[in-house]
């Protein structure tokens, strides 16, 4: 019997899926009025310490969701108290090349509300511009089946 998804993971998931298919109206809806991301790591161009979102998400958003060609494979999703994990391959064709980047990523997302509050995105940004293909994230993840797909609809 297959177990339930939670409502907190039901919303992270939901979220993925509105970024996938450039939805800003309805990721909006999902998120906290005080949203906030922080990106765990030094930026690799302009070497900022733990870049944030500013205070317009929506102007943020729409820099980041008219990428077209994304797709998220999860690899675990966990929760926990007001708090879901979720491991994952973002996979995005650059515009020009048409190469495809497969990054690992970890985002963890703070629920408050019913809605997205806080989330942490921790990431090696280096490891996108390596062109990574299925056989070397495979070393990484040892050949574990991905537990679902999130592409656009």
């Amino acid at each position: 019997m297959k177990k339930q998804k939670s409502k907190n993971i039901k919303l992270v998931i939901e979220t993925l899926q509105n970024e996938v298919d450039g939805n800003i109206y309805a990721a909006m809806q999902k998120l906290s009025m005080n949203y906030s991301m922080t990106w765990a790591y030094k930026h690799p161009k302009n070497k900022q310490l733990f870049p944030r979102t500013e205070n317009n998400i929506k102007s943020e958003l729409k820099k980041v969701y008219p990428i077209k060609g994304r797709r998220y494979e999860i690899i675990n999703i966990a929760e926990g108290n007001n708090v879901v994990m979720v491991e994952l391959i973002e996979n995005y064709p650059d515009p020009k090349t048409k190469k495809i980047y497969r990054t690992p990523i970890v985002i963890v997302l703070e629920i408050k509300g019913n809605k997205i509050n806080t989330g942490r995105h921790y990431c090696d940004p280096n490891l996108s511009y390596l062109h990574l293909n299925e056989s070397k994230l495979n070393k990484l993840y040892k050949n574990k089946k991905v537990k679902q797909v999130i592409k656009r609809k």
